[in-house]
């Protein structure tokens, strides 16, 4: 996709390209820095701004130019919009980079305002796309979204030369796209499918081709799965995981490396949004429980990764981070102790602490304590038998403890591998024995580890008769 900075003529301040400010139909009452933020781009202005584009000689298929606004998220944001504003502007940039194509073309205007134009899209399709991008941004940043205030403004070119500007809700956008009678009868290219394009350009684009079959690729699901507090006889702490799905998906992604951290980082960024979005939500309703956000070693490893992740980290709210942790997933085997620091350094702000989730026994953990990592966590192998498992656990189990860490066991299936893991001394365990992976993290529940055996015994025997 086109990134492009506007045309020295389509620059921020109108002023400066016309010589003369432009036209106000605000009360004089107003103040003049309201007058000026709701008068900065109205829709004599727009118009003007289009038929720039429209007639600047660029090959533009579709004939209309929108322009979609963050006004409503920076009044809800209120003084906070001046320290967070310009986090908002990257993380627009990215679902912009990710729901647009690569031939449409799009730029910031002001600090609250994007104009997009679609190289093939039709404007009905084009209009969806872009009230979907202003509703997932009011999902993300604001945990709702109200879909009969989302409006898009359109700008085209009328039979007789003029350009004229309409403007549409997204309630009606939808509806009018949930209407089979009423689609299009031709069928659009397909940057332009509206039912197709809300969830295509979620993903990144290279998995389309490293999948090599033309289909969109899944949205990444996560799901929370719940956590027993040994300690403190308590289930009170979830941790993020992918579905069956979203796995499988990642897991094909073997035609080059490239494409497969690119779809973890997918992954890594909609379970950062999706466990902040959710615990939000439920913090609003008084329901706390302890968070852990799993984060791979190729997100934080890339540059421009990073940068990304920890942008999207800032947004966090600030009563949420006693209550988040991050676990470190693929760490390679011999990581060194100043990048495993330098790691744990940056997520240090947005969390209580960082913790190391591994899929097989190294040598590193001496490395880890150094960085300032609190835990470490084991995953059993499903293919493992129990007997290999229980020795995994009992290996594994006592290490940690010697370098002043906490052992964590997830992937727990049975009464035998629960029994072993706490007689091995493990702080935390995770798993099927446990409870089941679900949408939404459920009230804390109390119990002993007697309590966890003999309800892990009924459920064997239920789904053995």
């Amino acid at each position: 996709m086109n990134a492009v900075q506007p045309p020295p003529s389509a620059q921020d301040d109108h002023a400066d390209r016309t010589g003369i400010d432009p036209p106000c139909h605000c009360d004089g009452a107003a103040k003049a820095a309201d007058c000026q933020s709701s008068c900065h781009l109205n829709d004599a202005a727009f118009r003007d701004r289009a038929k720039e584009i429209l007639f600047s000689g660029r090959l533009i298929t579709a004939g209309a130019v929108h322009l979609i606004g963050l006004e409503d998220i920076r009044n809800q944001l209120g003084n906070r919009w001046e320290r967070v504003k310009e986090r908002v502007h990257i993380y627009t940039t990215r679902l912009l980079e990710k729901m647009l194509s690569p031939h449409d073309v799009w730029f910031r205007h002001g600090e609250a305002q994007f104009i997009i134009v679609f190289a093939h899209a039709d404007i009905q399709a084009a209009q969806l796309i872009c009230g979907k991008i202003v509703e997932d941004l009011h999902q993300s940043l604001l945990g709702h979204s109200d879909t009969s205030q989302i409006i898009v403004k359109t700008a085209l070119v009328e039979i007789d030369g003029s350009v004229a500007v309409g403007s549409a809700r997204l309630d009606d956008l939808l509806l009018h796209a949930a209407s089979p009678s009423e689609r299009p009868s031709a069928k659009p290219q397909r940057a332009g499918r509206p039912e197709e394009r809300s969830e295509e350009r979620q993903r990144p684009s290279l998995t389309d081709f490293a999948l090599g079959n033309g289909e969109p690729p899944p949205r990444p699901k996560v799901l929370f799965r719940p956590v027993y507090d040994v300690r403190n006889k308590v289930i009170s702490t979830y941790t993020c995981r992918p579905d069956l799905h979203t796995c499988r998906h990642i897991n094909q992604i073997t035609a080059d490396d490239v494409m497969q951290e690119e779809a973890i980082f997918d992954y890594d960024m909609e379970t950062l949004c999706h466990a902040v979005r959710t615990y939000n939500e439920l913090y609003q309703n008084k329901f706390r429980y302890a968070q852990t956000i799993p984060v791979h070693f190729e997100t934080l490893a890339s540059v421009r990764r990073r940068r990304e992740y920890l942008q999207s980290c800032r947004m966090i709210p600030n009563c949420l981070i006693p209550f988040l942790a991050f676990e470190l997933e693929g760490l390679p085997q011999g990581i060194p102790n100043g990048r495993l620091a330098e790691m744990v350094t940056m997520l240090r702000p947005f969390g209580r602490a960082a913790i190391v989730i591994l899929r097989e026994e190294n040598s590193d953990i001496a490395t880890y304590a150094n960085a300032g990592v609190k835990g470490v966590g084991l995953a059993m192998d499903f293919r493992d038998g129990d007997q290999r498992c229980i020795d995994k656990i009992n290996a594994f189990c006592p290490i940690p403890r010697k370098h002043g860490l906490f052992a964590y066991l997830d992937g727990i299936r049975n009464v035998e591998q629960f029994q072993a893991a706490i007689e091995a001394g493990a702080a935390y365990v995770g798993g099927a024995v446990v409870g089941k992976d679900s949408d939404v993290p459920e009230h804390m529940r109390r119990c002993t580890e007697r309590q966890m055996l003999m309800r892990a015994r009924v459920k064997a025997r239920r789904e053995s008769a």
